[in-house]
């Protein structure tokens, strides 16, 4: 799991990225539940709007390389 997540920490957007994410956040006037800070952020909240539960967990279990 270690390994997993230090590969994923390695191709994650710059800190900048989360960075202007939590200043958009708080200062906006009408601000959102939620925000997605880079790439992967807002593919995976999309897909977790669109896709079943089970075939994301599946797909999430198979990136980590767990048992499915």
């Amino acid at each position: 799991m270690t390994t997993s997540v230090r590969k994923a920490m390695e191709k994650g957007d710059a800190p900048e990225v989360v960075a202007n994410t939590v200043l958009a956040a708080a200062t906006d006037p009408a601000p959102k539940k939620r925000y997605a800070a880079g790439k992967m952020a807002r593919q995976v909240s999309f897909l977790r709007r669109f896709v079943p539960a089970s075939a994301f967990d599946k797909s999430l279990r198979k990136q980590l390389g767990l048992p499915a």
